[in-house]
């Protein structure tokens, strides 16, 4: 959808409950201020972390004033934890983040091959990755293996690192410690592939884990329960793999399995309407960038080229003040084609807020939606 196709006025969308306003929205960093951020992340104290790549750095909107991250910071002043002069050898281009329980913030660096992390002391140190590009290292240490544009990152409960091995069509995990990770024994600080064949395509998707290819994949996401969520840009779709088999996104994914819970249609294309399963011919997606889950479950992913965020509840409920199915594919921000007397899709409707190229995206505790923007530098909350 072309950004230049809109329209001044910023509605919102039904069906909605009686009475419910539209969410709030506020901007919480003012455009212009990044530059083409490609991520974000949010611990459980409300702190906001910006992958602000173009100036090769990592920006901390604290929630509460204090030191950390070697920094003296106030409550909503952005302040800059790492990096900031690209061509430094010892920091790069940001375009992937992950905070975990403890505090340390994960950052994936697609250009210069590796996987950083951040302690709340302000230390800087590799987790995964020799900075030189190629696919190697399985079962062996994580810092002696390579990746190829590892973009983005995630980190579950545990503390196991998964990483969007985008060139090379995998996923990778670095796990927390000795055990077991989607049926794979696994080692502490080792690096493991646990998804992707290696070669880049859509087959196999639906059947078993260790059959199935991955087509670029850009994002990933892990819930409560470990299940994997992949953002495979290459084939406009959002991929789950789970252990245990049930209900995801109002449909069945057999456990080992990795199956399109959104999208899956393998083309680029308009989005028609709102409320139609997330799976279906219309739920086209066209640059799936970020990925996050809600408190219930729900899904919140980013598509940059369509200027939105989207949603797929987890379980029929009213969340933002709108009946939703679980298993279909909302608007909760951004553009949404409209039809005109010219035709389908031809118009658009600009839904809260006006938006670039959405990229990270999080989700706070109680439910609001924060995502920057590549396009405009912003960063903005919703709800």
């Amino acid at each position: 959808m072309a950004s230049a196709v809109s329209l001044s006025v910023v509605t919102w969308q039904g069906p909605s409950v009686a009475g419910a306003a539209a969410p709030p929205v506020r901007t919480i960093v003012r455009p212009g201020t990044l530059d083409s951020p490609g991520a974000l992340a949010l611990d459980a104290a409300g702190d906001v972390f910006v992958a602000d790549t173009g100036h090769c750095r990592v920006v901390l909107i604290p929630a509460r004033a204090g030191r950390t991250y070697g920094a003296t910071v106030a409550a909503g002043r952005a302040v800059t934890i790492a990096g900031g002069h690209c061509g430094n050898a010892s920091f790069g281009h940001p375009t992937g983040l992950a905070v975990d329980l403890t505090g340390d913030v994960y950052v994936a660096e697609a250009n210069e091959q590796r996987i950083k992390v951040i302690e709340p002391s302000g230390v800087v140190a590799t987790v995964a990755g020799t900075g030189r590009a190629g696919d190697s290292g399985d079962g062996g240490a994580a810092t002696s293996g390579r990746l190829d544009e590892p973009t983005g990152v995630a980190v579950d409960r545990s503390g196991d690192v998964f990483i969007a091995d985008t060139a090379n069509c995998k996923v990778r995990v670095v796990p927390a410690a000795d055990g077991e990770v989607l049926g794979q024994s696994v080692e502490r600080d080792h690096l493991y592939t646990v998804a992707g064949t290696g070669v880049c395509g859509s087959t196999g998707q639906g059947g078993p884990l260790a059959d199935a290819q991955l087509f670029d994949p850009v994002a990933v996401a892990v819930d409560f329960a470990g299940d994997l969520l992949v953002a495979d840009q290459g084939d406009q779709s959002v991929l789950l793999a789970t252990e245990h088999s049930g209900v995801y996104y109002g449909g069945a994914v057999s456990a080992g399995d990795i199956a399109a819970v959104v999208g899956g249609t393998g083309s680029y294309g308009p989005y028609v309407a709102d409320g139609l399963s997330a799976t279906g011919p219309a739920a086209e997606l066209n640059d799936p960038r970020g990925l996050a889950l809600g408190p219930t479950g729900a899904l919140v992913l980013s598509d940059g080229f369509m200027h939105v965020i989207r949603i797929v509840p987890a379980q029929s409920a009213t969340q933002f003040g709108r009946v939703m199915t679980a298993g279909d594919l909302y608007t909760l921000a951004g553009a949404l084609p409209v039809q005109t007397a010219a035709g389908a899709g031809d118009g658009t409707r600009w839904v809260l807020t006006h938006m670039g190229r959405p990229t990270g995206v999080a989700v706070t505790e109680s439910g609001a939606v924060v995502f920057c923007d590549a396009a405009t530098g912003a960063v903005v909350k919703v709800g």
